[in-house]
């Protein structure tokens, strides 16, 4: 959808030379839409600046404002606490990834040292089984063939002696390897934990700072709106109480000025001219002898005294 503008129009000295209040803001948007469609934001000045231009004076930038200008200090406070923020997050997830990393790590070590440990049990059994067997054929006995009964009672206590030791080594493996792995997650939670709350209260520090700032730039622009609004007579492109009772002052000079005019005219000439009887408040050709005379003069002292004093 094109944007609604004059293309061969300076809205900048139409804005300053008008104190109407609905021509200067419909100026004032006009002229964000020519900002907008032809890519002059930082080549002009903001409507923020132009929106107090009065006349001759005409400030090239300004604090913050509500008009389009491209300084809004609130705005830049958020951009760069939402900087801070994301960097914070992103330093937060790469601490949980060397975690889980070093996670990962443990838990493979801690299988490495379950295998090997059955391997080693393995072995220490079978070593077991064939020193008792010598032992065994020393004292002249056999301990049968393995997968057979034994051939006597040593033989069948020297057996069961060597597989409980193989089971309880089996056991103490498995039980070490759940504390271990149990051990290794527990510490890594603990250590997420930790990371979670020092962002968190980070992050809860940083909104409060931010908030405090915001405040302090919102009341900080508030004042200067207002210390530049008594100099222009305009705040955020509308005219102040005292400009408009300045200019409705203007104005009421100007009548008194063209009542007084009209009244010299009629008392050099005699008589009412049909320009002035409008002004007047009388018919044409009312001569100075009529009461309306002596009214309009008196009129016209009371209007001066009023103005003047």
């Amino acid at each position: 959808m094109a944007l609604n503008y004059r293309e061969d129009f300076d809205y900048s000295e139409a804005i300053a030379n008008t104190q109407d209040a609905a021509e200067r803001e419909q100026l004032l948007t006009e002229r964000q839409n020519k900002i907008d469609a032809e890519g002059l934001a930082g080549k002009v000045p903001s409507n923020e600046a132009v929106a107090t231009w009065n006349g001759d004076y005409q400030p090239y930038s300004v604090s913050s404002g509500s008009s389009g200008g491209s300084g809004n200090s609130g705005s830049s406070i958020s951009q760069l606490y939402e900087a801070a923020e994301a960097a914070r997050l992103k330093r937060l997830e790469a601490a949980r990834q060397r975690i889980q990393q070093q996670l990962a790590s443990n838990l493979s070590s801690i299988e490495n040292d379950y295998v090997a440990g059955m391997t080693q049990t393995d072995i220490n059994a079978r070593q077991s089984v064939l020193t008792n067997e010598e032992k065994m054929a020393a004292l002249g006995l056999n301990m049968g063939a393995r997968g057979a009964a034994a051939t006597s009672g040593a033989a069948e206590t020297s057996r069961i002696a060597i597989d409980n030791q193989y089971r309880s080594d089996l056991n103490a493996l498995g039980q070490a390897r759940l504390t271990a792995r149990a051990a290794a997650q527990d510490n890594a939670a603990s250590q997420e934990a930790a990371l979670e709350s020092e962002y968190y209260t980070a992050a809860e520090n940083a909104a409060l700072q931010q908030a405090q700032m915001t405040l302090s730039q919102y009341n900080a622009d508030r004042d200067y709106s207002l210390s530049l609004a008594g100099l222009t007579g305009f705040l955020n492109g509308l005219p102040t109480l005292e400009y408009r009772q300045y200019a409705s002052s203007l104005t009421s000079q100007a009548q008194t000025d063209a009542y007084e005019q009209a009244l010299t005219r009629w008392k050099t000439t005699g008589y009412v001219q049909s320009g002035d009887a409008a002004i007047l408040g009388v018919p044409a050709g009312t001569p100075t002898a009529d009461v309306s005379y002596r009214n309009a003069s008196l009129a016209l002292q009371k209007w001066k005294a009023g103005y003047w004093y």
